[in-house]
């Protein structure tokens, strides 16, 4: 089975498996307190998930694409972009290559 279609990632049991520690932490910031305790530490509350150097290193980046690539569900992704304010438009366009502009010309079909 291939792991890319249509340039966007399948999210196999491979990645999941890979991105258990980063997704489990994504999904505690479903919760109010937890979104708080990660914007007061980002480095601890990483920690206490014990998410790795390389995967501390994606989210201290915003590099959603990595992310996903390591394992990160998109709907979980989601979870981190939005407790720092950053928009699902912003993550498209970074996991696309493109400016936020260009992105939202592509999906307006301009």
């Amino acid at each position: 089975m291939d792991d890319v279609v249509h340039g966007a990632l399948v999210f196999t049991g491979e990645r999941s498996q890979a991105g258990y520690r980063l997704n489990r932490m994504a999904a505690a910031l479903t919760r109010p307190e937890n979104r708080a305790r990660f914007l007061a530490d980002e480095a601890a509350f990483m920690a206490g998930f014990d998410l790795n150097e390389a995967e501390q290193a994606l989210v201290r980046r915003r590099d959603w694409k990595g992310m996903l690539e390591h394992g990160g569900s998109i709907y979980l992704v989601i979870k981190i972009a939005g407790t720092l304010g950053i928009t699902l438009p912003e993550v498209g366009a970074q996991t696309a290559g493109l400016t936020l502009a260009e992105y939202q010309a592509r999906k307006a079909g301009t």
